[in-house]
């Protein structure tokens, strides 16, 4: 693949941490040699993995879907061009939003395969041991969230025989084609279940920037809903709920301060530290700019006198005359360094959506259940709420996709969301002044599905792109 020849054919290196404390994931790879003579003991496997999860660059899908969905909106302000071509469904193989997570992902398993393929020869014996097994659950886990985020994005579509995208056992220049979904799926949870037998549950990493046994549950949630195995995506979203609470309204904000003192309902974030990636720009620059505003649709969505979420996603730089809205969940609390935040890739809410949405979607629905759990977050949330009832099962989907639309604004779940229950983008009215007319997207269009990047077709002529930017 190229995303991973690319790497192959630059030597073959490895990324080596050699400096500073190994428990801290701010460190950065400041060397490159052949990973068989740079990991010789479990100390240096532990600087390998730390090299693993310094490589994500986990804006690329928070961008890019904000963009593609109903979740932002192009201020007048942004005379910078940047974002304009997703955001008006310009797009094709060879633009960059689309295909900037093909390349990290496959660059993420590449750094994991190679690690993995030298593992079992490292010697370790007694503690070492037990911190060698729990290093290669930590990677398997990474390369199935990896295959997962993949697949999520970038599947024709989502149907077990239909086409997914190529997994990835080892690093090699190679030629790879598609993979079906079902096959794709199954390696994910093959992964997974070997890496859960691997991590002690008494693992609890600071911070939570590494995974645990915690964070596996969740990828099995996930993964577990994409799979439409309902029954799966009770039992995993339960460990989950059941292990940890739902951040309470005086917590909630603190969340994404990146106040570790208290990390209420995070499960697995990704540290990141002065040089790291900066996601907030994206959203609005440091002079001030607003780049991409939140969509008015979005907000309109809210209590936002009740709601703890809105004042903890939204504020008003503006007057009350002249409002212009930004959202501030990348803002991080560093005001010396603006737009720094750490990446929240899971967090116990989805786990109580997942929940509701599997109860509601089983083959006999549980729509009591399911209904207590969308009631259970809004009460965390909204002061005075009310619990609903739900006359139906698609009443509760509804209200539950609604809810994640809210919950999970801009952390990369909107875009998939309407793909698995094939819906189309609709933006709001006050969001499309700048639009150029991209209102509204169905998945008869092929902009609706990311394309795999032209680089990767031209360079494998076996891979099939998407049958709709054939």
């Amino acid at each position: 693949m190229k995303a991973i020849n690319k790497i192959l054919l630059a030597g073959l290196s490895f990324a080596v941490l050699t400096s500073g404390c190994l428990a801290d994931l701010d460190l950065k790879p400041t060397d490159s040699v052949d990973q068989t003579v740079a990991i010789k003991s479990v100390s240096d496997l532990n600087t390998g993995v730390i090299g693993v999860y310094a490589s994500f660059t986990a804006g690329n899908t928070q961008y890019a879907t904000s963009l593609e969905t109903d979740e932002a909106l192009m201020p007048k302000e942004n005379n910078t061009g940047r974002g304009v071509i997703p955001y008006r469904w310009q797009y094709d193989p060879s633009s960059a939003e689309p295909g900037a997570a093909w390349t990290n992902y496959y660059a993420v398993i590449d750094r994991v395969n190679r690690i993995l393929k030298i593992v079992d020869n490292i010697p370790a014996t007694g503690a070492d041991a037990d911190t060698k097994k729990r290093l290669k659950g930590e990677l398997l886990a990474i390369r199935a969230y990896c295959h997962l985020e993949l697949l999520s994005y970038y599947a024709v579509d989502y149907d077990a025989a239909s086409l997914g995208v190529p997994i990835m056992l080892e690093s090699k220049i190679s030629k790879p084609k598609r993979d079906q979904v079902s096959k794709v799926l199954d390696q994910i949870n093959a992964d997974l279940t070997a890496a859960k037998d691997m991590i002690p549950a008494s693992y609890a990493p600071a911070a939570r920037s590494r995974v645990s046994k915690l964070t596996i549950s969740a990828i099995q949630a996930r993964t577990a809903l994409l799979q439409k195995n309902y029954d799966a995506a009770v039992t995993f979203a339960t460990e989950v709920i059941t292990a940890r609470n739902l951040a309470t309204r005086t917590q909630f904000p603190n969340i994404w301060l990146d106040n570790d003192s208290d990390l209420s309902e995070v499960i697995w974030k990704l540290k990141r530290d002065n040089g790291d990636e900066r996601m907030g720009d994206a959203y609005r620059d440091r002079t001030g700019r607003i780049i991409w505003a939140p969509a008015f649709k979005l907000m309109d969505s809210f209590d936002q006198v009740n709601d703890v979420r809105f004042a903890s996603y939204f504020k008003n730089v503006g007057s009350t005359s002249a409002p212009r809205w930004t959202q501030i969940k990348f803002v991080g609390g560093q005001s010396a360094l603006v737009n720094l935040a750490d990446a929240k890739l899971f967090r116990v809410a989805e786990m109580y959506l997942i929940r509701a949405e599997a109860y509601a979607k089983k083959a006999t629905p549980d729509i009591t259940s399911g209904a207590a759990d969308l009631n259970a977050l809004r009460t965390a949330r909204i002061t005075g709420y009310a619990p609903q009832t739900f006359a139906t099962a698609q009443d509760l989907i509804t209200a539950v996709l609604q809810e994640k639309f809210k919950e999970l604004a801009f952390e990369s779940h909107r875009y998939v969301d309407l793909r698995r229950n094939n819906l189309p983008v609709n933006r709001g009215p006050k969001d499309v002044d700048q639009a150029m007319g991209a209102v509204n997207l169905d998945p008869s269009q092929k902009e609706y599905y990311f394309p795999i990047p032209s680089g990767e077709t031209l360079a494998n002529e076996i891979i099939e792109q998407h049958p709709k930017w054939k």
